[in-house]
């Protein structure tokens, strides 16, 4: 553990690594938190350390000596030689500490990254513009983005009657077309679903997740912290959609189909199940993981899929420190060679 200093006695930060965090007080933190976050769990932190060749620092903000704040900081490597730091969510509060905690947050982070080849930060997309100011006196570039959360507080039948018509159709389309949805409760289910991930991954040229990060994954199904949905045609797997689940926040991470089954709609019919099971399960808010811009023509099948399950439009910001960074962002998202050139090198996992 290491302490660093802090120009004020009734505040201070602290660092850890996974093996030094104390996870009672950790959790403690998250369940008097103001922001309800999957992606500032321990056991995610455990996903990622254990899986995919990350090094999750637990930062910790203190009011004398009781935890009012932090942030989980993943140490990665870019091209497989540059390090790199990303925080993905929070971060976490308590009471009228928002702002405190956050600026106490970045300041430190500009301290131990100053060597990094870039620093990305993407707060909780609900409180994420109550930032912008703290990140552009620190020198960061904001980058916006947006994703819509389906408010799940609402009868079951209005979230069905408030859905695109186009959406209810292809539920329809795949039941009518004998496709059945199910939860994937076992390993082997879970196994037969990665191998059609991999098969994904090399038709869409996206790096596939290794076999083991599904088997820490399938651990925090065992504790409610993870769903994976699945859609069949008899018994064969034809699409599946995992997420990541915390308390009464759910939110989309990858999926995966066969192309020879998209006409019958698998994906509308695992959407539904998902959020079918989402309502039942206590879950309030339920993130569908990003919407791209209208106006780009090669991603509008993606916009226009998503766009069809209702929801709140939540703009936010991707905040890095390197202008080079944020040029190459906006490059990929405005040129579609450029997002091939970028496709092409996610493929074998260089970013």
């Amino acid at each position: 553990m290491k302490k660093i200093p802090e120009s004020s006695d009734l505040y201070t930060i602290q660092d850890y690594d996974i093996q030094k965090v104390d996870t009672d007080e950790w959790n403690d933190l998250l369940s008097r938190s103001a922001i309800c976050d999957a992606f500032q769990t321990y056991e995610w932190a455990l996903v990622l350390r254990n899986s995919m060749n990350v090094k999750p620092t637990f930062l910790v903000v203190r009011h004398r000596s009781k935890m009012i704040g932090g942030v989980i900081i993943l140490k990665k490597k870019f091209f497989g030689m540059f390090d790199s730091y990303e925080i993905r969510g929070g971060p976490l509060y308590v009471g009228e500490n928002r702002t405190i905690v956050m600026k106490r947050i970045v300041e430190t982070l500009k301290e131990r990254t100053g060597k990094a080849i870039y620093s990305l930060f993407i707060p909780f997309p609900a409180i994420n513009h109550a930032f912008l100011n703290i990140f552009l006196n620190e020198g960061y570039h904001p980058f916006p983005f947006r994703t819509i959360i389906i408010d799940l507080r609402k009868p079951l039948d209005l979230i069905w009657s408030a859905l695109d018509k186009k959406a209810r159709w292809g539920v329809r389309k795949a039941e009518r077309m004998g496709l059945r949805a199910k939860v994937a409760d076992t390993w082997q289910e879970w196994e037969e679903y990665y191998h059609l991930h991999t098969l994904h991954s090399r038709e869409k040229q996206y790096p596939a997740r290794p076999l083991n990060f599904f088997e820490e994954m399938f651990k925090l199904h065992d504790k409610d912290m993870s769903r994976l949905f699945l859609a069949e045609s008899g018994k064969k797997l034809v699409a599946g959609s995992l997420f990541l689940v915390y308390n009464s926040n759910m939110i989309f991470l990858q999926n995966a189909w066969l192309d020879s089954f998209r006409k019958y709609n698998p994906n509308n019919l695992i959407q539904w199940k998902s959020i079918e099971w989402a309502k039942e399960n206590g879950v309030e808010a339920y993130d569908i993981n990003g919407l791209p811009p209208e106006e780009i023509k090669y991603l509008h099948g993606i916009y226009d899929y998503k766009k069809r399950w209702d929801g709140q439009i939540h703009w936010f910001y991707y905040y890095v420190n390197r202008r080079s960074l944020y040029a190459g962002m906006r490059l990929i998202r405005s040129n579609q060679l450029a997002w091939k050139i970028f496709s092409r090198f996610r493929s074998y996992g260089a970013v």
